[in-house]
């Protein structure tokens, strides 16, 4: 039984380090797929904004001026089943925020204390990020509805 202790405790020194580098790409969240007629509308998440990656160098094409800063991984996805004729992805807190969207259809930006985008938007998969203008931590709410928010 000696024999095991010794490898068994250098296994978590090992580990240990690996599972701490880990923790930052799992706070993606996967929103509940979207089709036409979704229930409940709105669809309501929360969480933290912030971090210390420049949107501008995650996208290099998009429509709308990417500033702030956020994490590198996407706060959120979010799988559009169906196209929308219109469908409104909207991030609301306390302080200007800046949102990111990464689609099949481009890359969108929008900042505001009521950042929105919305339109016709197409099926497939979309990568979210949400930043603040210094990279400090704040809550933010995102809203997905098929209505005017």
């Amino acid at each position: 039984m000696k024999f095991l202790k010794l490898p068994i405790s250098l296994l978590g020194f090992v580990l240990a380090p690996m599972l701490l580098s880990v923790s930052p790409s799992l706070s993606q969240e996967a929103l509940k797929p979207v089709s036409p007629r979704f229930s409940p509308d709105p669809q309501v998440y929360s969480g933290k904004a912030g971090g210390d990656q420049p949107l501008q160098s995650i996208t290099s094409k998009a429509n709308g001026q990417c500033q702030g800063l956020a994490d590198q991984t996407p706060n959120h996805s979010l799988t559009v089943l169906k196209n929308f004729g219109f469908l409104s992805l909207k991030v609301s807190g306390d302080r200007d925020l800046y949102l990111l969207v990464k689609g099949p259809d481009g890359d969108y930006c929008r900042s505001g204390k009521n950042a929105e985008l919305s339109g016709a938007w197409v099926a497939g998969k979309y990568d979210i990020w949400i930043g603040t203008a210094n990279g400090d931590r704040a809550t933010y709410q995102l809203s997905i509805s098929e209505t005017s928010q």
